[in-house]
This record gives structure tokens, sequence and C-alpha cells, in this order.
């Protein structure tokens, strides 16, 4: 599990994001949260949750073939929307996050999902202390 620091960071910087609630760093196997961050309740429940719609969609996955690669999966709720990223293969990890139905500036969200991507990589990658 990556725990350290670099990786709770850029997660609490996506919850601090304008018009997302919270976010979690969720294991797709389990649908266990690695680290959640943000002041939406119940969030790792949903993020449990949500997990189920991310295996229906690799299920499925040789049906959307010819559409490319999974960016994100978005499921829009009357009061909000649950986006979810994929953040690693090995182990399965998927960012979930709860969000306003408007507001959000998706692009620029992208761009902290690929920085931490790129710290979750990081992390797995070092030797453990």
């Amino acid at each position: 599990m990556p725990n350290n620091n670099s990786v709770i960071a850029h997660l609490q910087a996506l919850a601090d994001f304008p018009g997302i609630d919270g976010c979690a760093l969720v294991e797709t196997s389990t649908g266990m949260s690695w680290h959640v961050a943000g002041s939406y309740h119940e969030l790792e429940r949903i993020g449990e949750a949500a997990i189920e719609f991310w295996r229906i969609q690799g299920r499925l996955s040789a049906h959307l073939a010819t559409l490319g690669a999974l960016k994100s999966a978005v499921y829009s709720f009357s009061n909000r929307v649950v986006a979810l990223f994929p953040c690693c293969d090995d182990p399965g990890l998927v960012l979930v996050c709860v969000a306003a139905k408007r507001d959000v500036a998706w692009p620029a969200w992208g761009l902290k999902v690929e920085a931490l991507r790129r710290v979750v990589a990081q992390s797995l990658a070092a030797p453990p202390h």
C-alpha cells in the first residue's frame, strides 16, 4: 500500500480542487480504500460501491475495445457525480471522486490525476524501509 506522504499530499490536493467533495484511492480487487481525502461523508463506502462499476466495465471491455483505452468513467446522480480514474494496474488502483455536477475544471483535474499516478508508481517501486 503506498502510504508515503507524497501520495497522501497529492490525494489531498485532488480533494481540495474546486468542485470536488472528496476522493479515495481504492483497490479494485477488494474495494478497500487505501487513502481517503476530503469532506464528503461515507466516502469509503462510496468508493467500495463505485469499484463495482469499474469491475463491470472490466468484464465488458472487449466489447468497447474499438474505442481505445478507458481514461475515466463518470456516473451522474441527481445531486453529485462519481468519477473514476485508473491509477495503477498492479495492484489495481482507481481514484474515485465525488464532485459537484458543474463547475469542475476536468482538464486541470486530469493533470493532477497524472501527478498522483506518478507518485503512486514511485511509491510502489521504492524498496520498503
